[in-house]
Formats: C-alpha cells, sequence, structure tokens
C-alpha cells in the first residue's frame, strides 16, 4: 500500500517533538506539505526537509493541495475552531487538538459541522489510549478495589496564568481528562460542578476544581496550571475495598487493598514521542485513514466531552451543579 500525505498545518514545538516522531515511527506516512505564517518558521522547515515538503505561506493553499490525503493541525487554540472548520470543508482526513473553539459562542458551531462532516476525523486524546488507563478499568471492572467511590485526576503545571479567555480550565481540560474519567468508570457524568480559584483576569483561572456526578460516584479534576511542580499528573481511583493509584507519565499503577498491595508498570509506547500515548493516538488515526473506518476519537465522542465542559461553563456563572446537556441539534 502507498503511503498517507500528511500535510501539517502549523510548525512549532508540538509539532517538531510529538507529531514528526510520531509519524516516523509509525512509518506510513510522508509529510509532504507544511503550512506557517513567519518568514523565519518558513526557513526553517526548508533547511529541515529541504525540497522533500511543500511548503506554504497560508493553509487555505495546503487544503487545496491535490497531492494531500490527510491534515494534521497544531497551531494556538485562538485559531483551532477557524481552520478545524476551513479543514472540514475539504475532503481530507483531519487530525486535530483539542479544544475546538476558544469562545463559549464557537465550540457549538464547529461540533455541529465535525459531526456532519463526511470524513475521517480524529481529536488528539492521547490520555485515553495509555495502556495504564485501559489495565487500572480492567481492574475496577473485576472488582479488585471493590465498588469505586470517587476517582480524581490532580494535574499540577508550570505552564503559567493563561489571562483574558473566554472559557473555564476545566473546559479547556475535560476533552482530556474528563475523557480518562469516563474510561475508569465505564460511564459518563450528569451534572457538573465548578469551584474555581481566582487571581486570573477572565474565565480561566490558573486554580480549579472540577466535580463530576457519575451517578452517585465522584469524580475529580484539581488543577493548578500555575504550579511549583514543573509537571504532576496522577490519578487515584477509591474503592469500597482499596485503592489505584497511577502515574500518568510513567505508567506506574500501584493496587492496594487490605490483604495485598503490588506495583507494576504499563507505560505508553516507547521512546515518548514528547507525551504519552501520543505514538498510539497517531498510529490510530492512521488506521482510520488506511481502513476508512471512524477513528476511536470521532467527533460524537467529542461532542459528548465537550458537553461536559460546557456544563463546567453554567457552573461557574450559577455557583451550583449544572446538568450535561446535548450539544447536538
Amino acid at each position: 500500500m502507498s503511503k498517507i500525505k500528511i500535510g501539517i498545518i502549523g510548525y512549532g514545538n508540538w509539532v517538531k517533538d510529538a507529531y514528526i516522531p510520531a509519524l516516523t515511527y509509525d512509518g506510513r506516512a510522508d509529510i509532504v506539505a507544511i503550512s506557517a505564517k513567519s518568514d523565519a518558521t518558513i526557513t526553517a522547515i526548508k533547511s529541515q526537509f529541504g525540497n522533500t515538503v511543500d511548503v506554504y505561506s497560508n493553509y487555505e493553499d495546503l487544503l487545496n493541495s491535490p497531492s494531500i490525503d490527510a491534515v494534521m493541525i497544531a497551531v494556538p487554540d485562538a485559531l483551532h475552531g477557524k481552520i478545524v472548520l476551513a479543514a472540514l470543508d475539504s475532503d481530507k482526513a483531519v487530525f486535530y487538538e483539542p479544544p475546538i473553539g476558544h469562545t463559549r459562542a464557537l465550540i457549538p458551531k464547529v461540533l455541529d459541522k465535525l459531526v456532519n462532516a463526511p470524513q475521517i476525523t480524529h481529536a488528539d486524546l492521547e490520555l485515553g489510549l495509555i495502556p495504564v488507563i485501559s489495565e487500572a478499568a480492567k481492574l475496577i471492572k473485576n472488582g479488585a478495589i471493590g465498588k469505586p467511590q470517587n476517582v480524581g485526576i490532580d494535574l499540577r503545571s508550570n505552564w503559567g496564568p493563561e489571562p483574558d479567555q473566554d472559557t473555564t480550565n476545566i473546559n479547556r481540560l475535560s476533552t482530556w481528562y474528563v475523557h480518562v474519567l469516563n474510561i475508569l468508570l465505564n460511564a459518563t457524568p450528569n451534572r457538573v460542578l465548578i469551584l474555581d480559584g481566582y487571581g486570573t483576569s477572565g474565565r480561566r483561572q490558573s486554580r480549579s476544581i472540577g466535580l463530576f456526578d457519575y451517578n452517585g460516584i465522584w469524580g475529580e479534576l484539581k488543577v493548578n496550571i500555575d504550579s511549583v511542580d514543573k509537571l504532576v499528573i496522577t490519578v487515584e481511583i477509591i474503592g469500597s475495598k482499596g485503592e489505584i493509584q497511577i502515574d500518568i507519565l510513567t505508567g506506574e499503577l500501584k493496587l492496594r487493598t487490605k490483604e495485598k498491595s503490588l506495583t507494576e508498570h504499563f507505560p505508553a509506547l516507547q521512546p515518548y514521542a514528547d507525551w504519552p500515548g501520543m505514538r498510539e493516538s497517531i498510529t490510530h488515526f492512521l488506521n482510520a485513514v488506511e481502513s476508512g473506518n471512524s477513528s476511536f476519537a470521532n467527533a460524537h465522542l467529542v461532542a459528548e466531552l465537550q458537553a461536559i465542559g460546557m456544563a463546567s461553563e453554567e457552573s461557574k456563572d450559577t455557583g451550583n451543579w449544572a446538568i450535561v446537556k446535548n450539544l447536538l441539534r
């Protein structure tokens, strides 16, 4: 089978450190085009790739290229919605990063077009593909810690404040992290409560807690993006007979009950393409492109997750629990 021809929109660190290595490790695709805005970035692309790729100064020309099978988008959040909408007007498979929009008004507009798009679409939900999460989900399903009581994710990073944003931190991050909660509990929450910090202008606070009601089982996403820690992502699942602790970044899993204690490691594919699960995510996308079958990270899953994120916005406005509502018309 001939290789999949990839066009990439954007050429920042995420492309260089994650996309390109993951595509190289997989081996089934060739990068044939890249678009970037600045002259310096275009010069850097030509220096790395020579004449092996077409270089565009705008993404519209790349999307119109007949030599591309699939497009991968890695641009700042404020450009996500606009470029995803444009990509959906092409006949190309689309790999994109959440969030699908940087404002509350834009998210449902992009979502409506996304769910009706005829081509393969794949959201980069890489954390849902790391082996330690699926292993923990099996343990929970098989009753290793009894009946689950609550599941918490703790994200601490030094990414820094994001002032003057139109969406909450829980909304922005829920597509990845509430997806993990959903996998572990094999369920989706029916209501959301956000407990926001303060001190950052706009809606997006650096410190925030999202609580999610899974019919009496509690999910929690605790976020601090202005932490003294560079990056820590841990998960704790408390059950009636024990607990599971997970380190997302290393794949370490600790199972503790009153009868036993064990530690195992289930890391994502090594070496990482900058982030655990990136190799798996891009492999799933290429599988979908080759087969023509819908990706696991399809538009309907994204709609489900975005509905949870948008409920967090309602909770912020009301100060109360907000029911998760279907965003699809």
